[in-house]
């Protein structure tokens, strides 16, 4: 695979090899497995799909792909870090949005479909150019949405009073799923006190946006846990000189004088 950072051609790469270079790197993982499982499914849409209109072969995409190789969301537990690691993912097939997501654009765009990722807000949606305008799909499940359904989606990230404009519904750039990819594994890893992995998901992002400081604020809390208080430190005060006026910065000083600083004896 390859390394990610801020001088990464994002748009110049396969999204789905974008995502295991994240596999590859947050989880220490050989990625041999999934790059089979990638063939495999390259090998199956040669095989499987077959010409028509755009409407009816992303049809005959979702139906293969949903209910033909079993990919599926995991409503059991959709919080698992295994959901979001796209590794895991291929040899699995179960997902959440995000990762079932970026397969799914993987698959369409192979077959030559116009299909993009939206990061609409709480919830990761495709979007395929269809005969008659834009379709909406419901990634964890292969539905169909209509805009009502996305609205209701909108309204439940954030709140009642919230409309739909097509300013949500722009596609996303493959650097912007990629960074929703790795705040999902963080958030996820975190969850599990997986805190090396989430470590390493936090420099990742860090390599995407150096010097952000709400990611090295958040780097900081996971240094905090890792018991390693003079690299939290750091992060800290990088994060209260950077945004002063941010309310979590008072909490972050309360934090920082609570830490214990003095150096520990070597056994």
């Amino acid at each position: 695979m390859f390394r990610i950072d801020e001088w990464t051609d994002f748009e110049a790469q396969d999204l789905a090899l974008l995502a295991l270079s994240v596999s590859e790197d947050i989880y220490q993982r050989d990625t041999e497995e999934a790059l089979r499982e990638l063939e495999l499914l390259d090998e199956w849409l040669n095989e499987s799909i077959h010409e028509g209109t755009a409407d009816e072969v992303r049809s005959q995409l979702i139906q293969g792909f949903y209910q033909g190789l079993g990919f599926h969301g995991d409503w059991q537990d959709f919080f698992s870090a295994a959901n979001s690691d796209l590794a895991a993912v291929l040899t699995g097939r179960q997902g959440i949005p995000v990762s079932l997501g970026i397969l799914l654009i993987q698959l369409g765009r192979r077959i030559g479909l116009d299909v993009e990722g939206i990061c609409f807000p709480g919830y990761f949606l495709v979007s395929f150019a269809g005969d008659e305008g834009e379709v909406y799909v419901d990634p964890f499940n292969g539905e169909v949405l209509s805009l009502a359904r996305i609205e209701s989606l909108l309204r439940g990230a954030l709140g009642n009073l919230a409309s739909l404009s097509q300013d949500y519904l722009q596609p996303s750039g493959q650097w912007e799923i990629i960074e929703r990819l790795l705040n999902v594994n963080k958030a996820a890893l975190l969850r599990e006190n997986r805190m090396t992995e989430a470590l390493r998901a936090s420099e990742l992002l860090l390599r995407m946006k150096p010097g952000d400081p709400q990611e090295t604020r958040d780097r900081g809390f996971i240094y905090e846990q890792l018991d390693c208080p003079r690299f939290a430190a750091d992060d800290f005060e990088y994060f209260i000189e950077q945004c002063p006026d941010d309310p979590v910065a008072d909490v972050l000083k309360m934090q920082l004088a609570a830490l214990d600083l003095s150096p520990k004896p070597l056994h």
